[in-house]
């Protein structure tokens, strides 16, 4: 397994409602917990909450919470660390706009991201890796500096389009369609709930 300095994020009332200091900790001993007391711009503006911890050249590896994946992590980051690359995406194949996707150029690397427009065949789950921490911090500051939002937010997945931009290479990883189930809305998550056990998939990657 790779070894990780996990940090979380949370609202600061479920921090004391749900005890999240105990149970997260419980999942990953000796986790960093920074608390929000209230909405931030997108979630951009929250992972950047975490810059003095995430501002150097160790690797980031970022993971929206509103998602249940079958897959396996340590494939993607062999795959990520075993390349030349500066980061990638984790994709499945859709073409609904309640996704972001990542275009890519005949060689294979990201050439574009885009939220809520399907530019590809390949929409991001949200799980986003980068091979150094201040790479992300630099280029989510400049998309903000620009004022570069979707639905008036600043979302995280645009900030790799700033990287790019910067000179930076970047892949996905593609994995099956049914490895990846939302959890973002009510009914999201009532389909996952009665669902998921009977349609668990294997776990086959698709490398790309």
């Amino acid at each position: 397994n790779i070894n990780a300095n996990y940090i979380f994020i949370v609202q600061k009332s479920h921090y004391e409602k749900y005890s999240l200091q105990h149970t997260l900790n419980l999942i990953a001993p000796n986790c960093k917990i920074i608390q929000v007391d209230g909405m931030t711009e997108g979630a951009a503006c929250t992972t950047l909450l975490a810059k003095e911890i995430i501002n150097n050249d160790q690797p980031l590896l970022i993971a929206n919470s509103d998602q249940y994946l079958d897959w396996d992590s340590n494939q993607f980051m062999y795959s990520m660390i075993g390349d030349e690359i500066d980061g990638g995406i984790l994709t499945f194949p859709s073409c609904h706009p309640k996704w972001s996707y990542a275009k890519l150029c005949d060689k294979g690397f990201v050439t574009e991201v885009a939220e809520k427009k399907v530019i590809s065949e390949y929409a991001t789950v949200g799980v986003y890796y980068f091979r150094k921490g201040s790479d992300y911090v630099s280029g989510a500051e400049q998309m903000i500096k620009k004022d570069i939002r979707t639905n008036n937010e600043f979302y995280v997945c645009p900030v790799y389009n700033q990287c790019i931009y910067n000179g930076g290479k970047y892949k996905i990883f593609n994995i099956n369609e049914s490895s990846m189930w939302g959890l973002g809305t009510p009914e999201d998550l009532a389909y996952f709930l009665q669902n998921h056990e009977t349609h668990r998939p294997q776990r086959e990657l698709q490398r790309n």
